[in-house]
């Protein structure tokens, strides 16, 4: 086992923090400069970055910011839009962008006093459950470098575990939050699709958006950090209005699916969520067992829906800027030359995207299976049903392995809890299970709460609950 570089449990998390820069135990500039020298240190580790700041950081160090969050060292991912600083989106070959102003996020975020400090690195075009590029190379792991930290949100993930800043913020359209999170022991909320405004993220950074699609509905931005209040603050800042009080505990449903379709590699990762189910028992909430819509099916609608709806705009985005169009023939050579201008995961999946292409009849079938299911969870979870599952059916995979599952053919086990809150659309949050770490790799396995839209408090006050006995072998 390679040694790990941090303990994300080692640092204080962004609402402790706070506290100390509104009680005067230190200062914005203070804490500024111990995260730039933690990042430095990091950084050539763990290739988490595609930047560093330096411009943001300085004049915040100069002119403090006020607020309730002055001078947390925030960190976004390379989709986000942000003033004078190009947006590549991980690829070599499409066209650089370059916004004229801040995301919508972003702006949300320093208006409380964060500071952006960083850009997490991704896979080419948020892509896959891996982060590597061919512009800014491999992320690895804090937990164990010889492992992926996930994706397609790795860069945003590594930098919160590894200490180098106090929040990340991504975007999650199969995983891509809680995916990494789970990877590298921190927390990761998913709210529902636009929940939280993503103007001026990649692609739509200078255009009007289209009329919108099924697939669009799967996609939403959220907060990486180390601890549930922090996700839950990130939340509330984000989204520009705080949530309602949360419920007694003792009010709500624990929803057990029966017969969920997944693959575990691992035992621990059963084991974490049996343990946490007797955790949260005992915190009040009461136990269902329920029939949820089936998990093997909607991933097979999930896929087919995604085809359909991102499959040309995905190929349409590899046209170089001097109009040259992506050709399979010539790009397969030099695929095969080790000269390519797309990285390989997104070349094979983009592949079978266009190999797998449904005819409409297959896409309205599984968009009208999709919908069903929504109405169907949401009258089975009301407002105080609270899902358990895994947030993945296995630790943090070595480099290319999650890539490679992901392009077989069928169902794939390990991820259908981690998509089946995008299919919903699903308010989602994972939590690191560290009394159940792997001795052998040093991982964590996550633990993931569901709930339906609305219920984003409950969602919070049960997590809550349950990562005060995850922190710490039981």
């Amino acid at each position: 086992m390679a040694s790990p570089l941090a303990d994300p449990r080692m640092f204080p998390d962004a609402t402790e923090l706070a506290e100390r820069v509104q009680t005067g135990k230190t200062t914005v500039p203070e804490l500024l400069q111990t995260h730039v020298e933690r990042l430095k240190a990091v950084q050539p580790a763990l290739n988490a970055a595609t930047d560093c700041l330096t411009d943001r950081i300085q004049r915040a160090i100069e002119t403090p910011p006020e607020g309730p969050w002055a001078g947390i060292p925030v960190s976004v991912k390379e989709t986000y839009g942000l003033k004078g600083e190009p947006l590549t989106a991980g690829s070599k070959r499409a066209p650089t962008l370059h916004p004229d102003e801040d995301a919508a996020l972003v702006k949300q975020i320093t208006s409380v006093g964060g500071v952006i400090c960083a850009r997490g690195n991704i896979p080419e075009f948020a892509m896959t459950h891996e982060t590597e590029n061919l512009l800014y190379g491999r992320t690895h792991n804090p937990l164990n470098p010889d492992r992926s930290p996930g994706g397609s949100s790795g860069g945003d993930a590594a930098l919160v575990a590894s200490g180098a800043v106090a929040v990340g913020f991504g975007s999650d359209l199969g995983g891509s939050v809680r995916h990494p999170a789970h990877c590298c022991g921190i927390v990761g909320f998913k709210p529902a699709s636009g929940d939280i405004d993503d103007t001026g993220t990649w692609p739509l950074i200078d255009e009007e958006p289209p009329e919108p699609l099924l697939a669009d509905s799967m996609l939403a931005l959220g907060p990486l950090t180390r601890s549930v209040r922090d996700a839950k603050q990130a939340y509330e800042w984000a989204r520009g209005r705080s949530l309602s009080e949360a419920p007694p505990l003792d009010t709500l449903r624990l929803v057990k699916p029966a017969d969920f379709t997944m693959t575990a590699r691992e035992r621990l990762i059963p084991a974490a969520v049996d343990y946490s189910r007797r955790q949260l028992e005992q915190a009040g909430l009461r136990s269902a067992p329920m029939r949820l819509p089936d998990a093997g099916a909607l991933y097979q609608a999930y896929l087919t829906v995604v085809v359909r709806d991102y499959a040309t705009f995905l190929y349409d985005s590899l046209t170089t800027r001097d109009g040259k169009a992506l050709s399979w023939a010539r790009e397969s050579w030099r695929q095969l030359r080790k000269r390519p201008t797309v990285h390989w995961y997104l070349f094979r999946l983009l592949a079978a995207m266009h190999a797998l292409r449904p005819d409409a009849q297959a896409g309205w079938a599984a968009e009208a299976e999709i919908q069903q299911a929504r109405r169907t969870i949401r009258d089975q979870l009301g407002d105080n049903g609270i899902v358990l599952l895994p947030t993945n059916g296995t630790l943090a995979m070595k480099p290319g392995d999650a890539a490679t599952y992901m392009s077989r053919p069928g169902i794939r086990g390990l991820f259908t809890p981690t998509i089946y809150p995008n299919v919903l659309n699903l308010p989602a949050i994972t939590v690191p299970a560290w009394t159940h770490q792997d001795a052998r790799t040093g991982l964590v396995p996550g633990v993931q709460l569901i709930a339906a839209p609305g219920s984003e408090a409950a969602l919070f006050a049960a997590a809550e609950a349950l990562e005060s006995h995850l922190r710490d072998m039981p």
